[in-house]
C-alpha cells in the first residue's frame, strides 16, 4: 500500500491581512513578509505561520520579549548570565528544585533547558543565528500545537526556508502581540522552587510561562489561527 502525498499550500501576505496591526500601540509584529503554509493529509492538516526574514537576536530579541512578557525584559546580558549558570540556569533556582514544581512548570522548564537554551544564548549574544518566530499546529483529530520535531518536519515538507532558528516560544509570542487579551486570566507570578522563589514574569521567564499546559487552550483559540486556516482554504 502506498501513502498518498501531502497536499501543500503556501501564501505570502502582510500581517494586516490576518488582522494584526499594532503599529500605534507598540504591539506590531517583527518586520517582514508573513509566510503561511499548510500540509494536508487525509487524517490531519498541519498549519504554519512564520516571518522567514525576522531572525531576532540581541536587543531585537529582548525588545520582542519585553513587549509580550507581563513585566518587560532585562537587557541581553542579564539573560545571558542567567541562562549560562552551570547548575541551575534560568530562573535562578536550587539544583533540581524545579522537578517538584506543580502545574507543568517543571516540565516546561525542562523543555526549554533541553531544546532551546543554547540557541537562545547564541541569539542573545549574537554569536549564532537569530530566532525566527514560528507557529505550527494541527487542526484534527485534536487541535494542538506541534512538537519541535513535528514542526521541523512540517517546515521541510512545506519547503519553508528561514533566515534563523525556528522558535515556537516566539511564535506563541506573536499570538500575544496580536491579541493581548488571550493572557488576561493568566497568573503573572510564578515559582519553580516554592513560595520563597516566586517571581514576576519577565522576558527571562517567558518561555516557561507561555508553554504552561493551562495556557494552551487560550492560545489555540487565537483568532489568528482561524484566520490563517481561512486564508489558505481560499487559495
Amino acid at each position: 500500500m502506498t501513502l498518498s502525498s501531502p497536499h501543500l499550500l503556501q501564501r505570502r501576505c502582510r500581517s494586516a491581512e490576518i488582522g494584526v496591526d499594532g503599529t500605534e500601540n507598540g504591539r506590531a509584529w517583527p518586520t517582514g513578509e508573513v509566510l503561511l503554509a499548510s500540509v494536508a493529509r487525509p487524517d490531519t492538516t498541519h498549519w504554519l505561520l512564520t516571518i522567514p526574514q525576522a531572525a531576532l537576536a540581541g536587543e531585537a530579541l529582548t525588545d520582542f520579549l519585553g513587549r509580550v512578557a507581563p513585566f518587560g525584559c532585562p537587557v541581553p546580558g542579564s539573560l545571558i548570565r542567567a541562562y549560562s549558570l552551570p547548575d541551575a540556569p534560568f530562573p535562578s533556582i536550587l539544583l533540581k528544585e524545579h522537578d517538584d514544581a506543580p502545574d507543568g512548570i517543571g516540565e516546561a522548564y525542562n523543555r526549554f533547558l533541553s531544546r532551546a537554551r543554547h540557541p537562545w544564548l547564541a541569539a542573545l549574544a549574537e554569536t549564532g543565528p537569530g530566532l525566527c518566530p514560528v507557529l505550527a499546529w494541527q487542526s484534527a483529530p485534536v487541535r494542538r500545537f506541534l512538537s519541535p520535531e513535528e514542526r521541523a518536519a512540517a517546515l521541510a515538507e512545506a519547503g519553508v526556508t528561514l533566515s534563523g532558528v525556528a522558535d515556537g516560544y516566539l511564535g506563541l509570542g506573536l499570538l500575544l502581540l496580536a491579541n493581548p487579551d488571550l493572557a488576561a486570566s493568566w497568573q503573572t507570578l510564578m515559582s519553580l522552587g516554592g513560595v520563597t522563589k516566586i517571581r514576576k514574569i519577565t522576558g527571562r521567564e517567558f518561555p516557561v510561562w507561555v508553554d504552561l499546559p493551562a495556557h494552551r487552550p487560550a492560545l489555540l483559540a487565537s483568532p489568528v489561527l482561524a484566520r490563517v486556516e481561512q486564508i489558505l482554504a481560499e487559495v
